[in-house]
């Protein structure tokens, strides 16, 4: 007599969990290859079921070939000696991938729970969700929601000086995508070129797609031009309005030489990073390079990754007309990568004054998390500084380190405690003396108490034990 139980498992239907119990018995050798099953009629009355039921999980077991039928003799286990023994694994016990679980991350730039527009967030996803039906469910547009890409325009003309059709503008979930984007509408021979140091990202995108990149040194003012004239690249990254992680702002001198330098050869293009531009606290940030690009060189890219949230994977590039036509052409049958939920969302969030609010509350937010990082880093005693940055622009500070210890010893140590540090050094393509020993502590997911705790697990990597 075959009994299972069959009921008050889960939403399974019936069949599907007697096939289940059926497979495992033949699979774990508890039914074997010459075994007869009982009847359709007896294994529905022992198990208190339809014939159908049993029926539809025999059809099942005959389909994969657990089973064999043979007329007015009944079912047979099938011999399943030739399948490979597969040791299968607990994915949950035995992960492929496991998350790093810091009690503190100084290089995240993920937000606080708090900090985010949770109540403003959800009262516009829930009038998009009964606004729009339509919209929901068909393909999105490829190269973003026109709702979206106008409000964009507006918002950069407002705030960064740019004065752009949304027809230029192109939506996707993520820099490293567009990115993948732009490269394919790029001259194929370009020789690309990156701040040293500088987003260290970009260089990895670059050797996935086998390119040709140099390093450009960085000085006080941004951008090394007579560097970037001796290794004459095409391409050039460059982060004018607030640079990662040095903290430098290209001053609009540097900036018309840039621009004069991209006017100089047809095949020139100058990719502007405008990441956390809106984080200036003592005064406001300078209209953006692409307001004085003339030329139509500069491709303009930004994220709302920073200013709303890294889950919300939205991010867009300005393309000048002329990449922009070659764009369309060669990326048209791409599918958006960008939810469209999110993107209509997004887009009454901007309409209707929502984010411009959020990013100044929150910017009185980070000036203060800045700031109280900044006394705590003051106040500790351990910790062997020679210089702090301000806290004017951005969401992280610069620790410059008096210590024999390497920066790789600093960094193991202090993952030992719980905290994750990076060094300038993470960040150079090509390293020099003058940027080692400095941390870089991001701060706009660490609330004071953690700061505090991590401050001092980080100090104590310093002190001396006896």
């Amino acid at each position: 007599m075959y009994r299972y139980k069959l009921v008050g498992q889960n939403d399974k239907p019936v069949y599907e969990l007697l096939y289940e119990y059926i497979r495992n018995d033949i699979l774990t050798g508890k039914l074997v290859s010459g075994d007869r099953l009982p009847s359709k009629r007896n294994m529905a009355s022992d198990n208190g079921i339809s014939v159908t039921t049993v029926v539809n999980a025999y059809n099942q077991l005959l389909m994969e070939g657990y089973i064999k039928s043979f007329e007015k003799k009944g079912y047979f286990v099938s011999d399943i000696s030739a399948l490979p023994k597969v040791k299968k694994k607990n994915l949950y016990e035995n992960p492929l991938y496991v998350e790093d679980n810091w009690f503190a991350d100084f290089g995240s730039n993920n937000i606080l729970f708090k900090n985010f527009p949770h109540f403003t967030w959800k009262k516009v996803v829930r009038e998009v969700l009964s606004t729009y039906e339509t919209e929901l469910i068909m393909r999105g547009h490829p190269f973003g929601n026109e709702e979206l890409k106008s409000e964009i325009a507006d918002y950069l003309y407002r705030n960064r000086g740019i004065t752009v059709s949304p027809e230029l503008i192109v939506i996707g979930a993520g820099i490293e995508f567009l990115y993948n984007r732009l490269i394919n509408v790029l001259p194929s021979s370009s020789t690309y070129a990156v701040e040293n140091p500088g987003y260290k990202k970009i260089p990895k995108l670059y050797n996935s797609f086998s390119l040709n990149w140099k390093s450009i040194d960085m000085d006080d003012e941004g951008i090394n031009m007579r560097d970037l004239e001796t290794v004459n690249p095409n391409i050039v990254h460059v982060s004018p309005e607030h640079h990662y992680p040095l903290g430098t702002f290209m001053p609009l001198k540097r900036r018309q030489e840039l621009l004069a330098w991209g006017c100089g050869a047809a095949n020139r293009y100058i990719i502007e990073d405008d990441f956390d531009c809106e984080f200036r606290y003592g005064s406001k940030p300078m209209p953006a390079l692409k307001s004085l690009d003339v030329c139509e060189k500069v491709i303009y890219m930004n994220t709302f990754s920073k200013t709303l949230s890294p889950a919300i994977r939205i991010s867009y590039m300005v393309l000048p007309e002329k990449l922009m036509r070659k764009y369309i052409e060669s990326t048209y049958f791409f599918t958006n990568s960008a939810s469209t939920l999110e993107q209509l969302a997004l887009a009454l969030f901007i309409k209707k004054g929502y984010f411009e609010r959020h990013i100044r509350r929150i910017k009185k937010l980070y000036r203060q998390e800045g700031e109280t990082l900044r006394e705590i880093l003051l106040t500790n005693k351990d910790i062997p500084i020679i210089s702090l940055s301000e806290t004017q622009n951005g969401t992280h500070i610069l620790v410059k380190l008096r210590t024999e210890l390497s920066d790789d010893e600093v960094r193991e140590k202090t993952a030992k405690k719980g905290v994750q540090v990076n060094f300038l050094s993470d960040f150079c393509t090509k390293l020099e003396a003058k940027y080692e020993h400095t941390l870089i502590l991001n701060f706009s997911d660490l609330d004071e108490d953690t700061q505090k705790e991590a401050i001092s697990r980080l100090g104590s990597v310093f002190t001396v034990t006896t």
